[in-house]
């Protein structure tokens, strides 16, 4: 992803923050027809610096996953349209889009048998209090889980870009942020104000 010096992450607990927040994914692998992209959730282990997903066995991409190919995730943060009109001086600016976004690079890994059953249950525990996979009878657990390719995504490295108008100056930055916050984009606007305060830090 082409990421001007400005608008670079580079702490990679706040690009893991926008990974485990903004969790709904697009796995895309270089050299798989159309690239085999699929749109997925995927759990961030922090603790083994992988990714948990699955998909469906008839899918394309669970052949890349058994090939143990490389792959890209897209992880898309909070984004917003900023209008030329609400800075101090329109006539000088144009229409814009604020956005944050995480490219996470590695190999995919297939899973199968307990250690697929292990994914899956600590993935579903991500969004269920109470229900768990064991809650089905094992019979058709077994059927079910035979239709899918659970896999671990190997995670080498992290990119990340934050577009927040960190190249305009801080007074118009604040004015933008407010304006977003007017419209409801409080995610955008908070992220701005967010790195502005990390900046006045260093």
């Amino acid at each position: 992803m082409y990421i001007p010096p400005a608008f670079r992450m580079t702490d990679e607990s706040e690009m893991r923050s926008v990974m485990r927040t903004y969790d709904f994914a697009l796995v895309l692998v270089p050299g798989m027809p159309d690239l085999a992209a699929t749109h997925m959730p995927l759990k961030l282990a922090d603790e083994r610096q992988v990714l948990i997903g699955h998909v469906a066995a008839a899918n394309p991409m669970a052949d890349a996953i058994r090939q143990g190919k490389e792959a890209i995730a897209v992880f898309s943060g909070p984004h917003a349209y900023v209008s030329p009109t609400w800075y101090a001086n329109p006539s000088v600016n144009v229409p814009t889009w604020n956005y944050v976004a995480v490219h996470a690079f590695g190999t995919l890994v297939p899973l199968e048998g307990e250690e697929a059953e292990r994914a899956l249950s600590s993935q579903v525990a991500d969004f269920e209090a109470e229900w768990r996979i064991t809650h089905i009878d094992p019979k058709r657990r077994a059927r079910l889980e035979a239709a899918i390719q659970v896999f671990e995504f190997e995670i080498h490295r992290l990119e990340g870009k934050a577009k927040l108008s960190q190249n305009k100056p801080v007074e118009e930055r604040l004015r933008l942020a407010h304006a977003l916050n007017e419209r409801g984009e409080h995610a955008v606007a908070f992220h701005m104000v967010e790195d502005q305060e990390d900046d006045e830090d260093e």
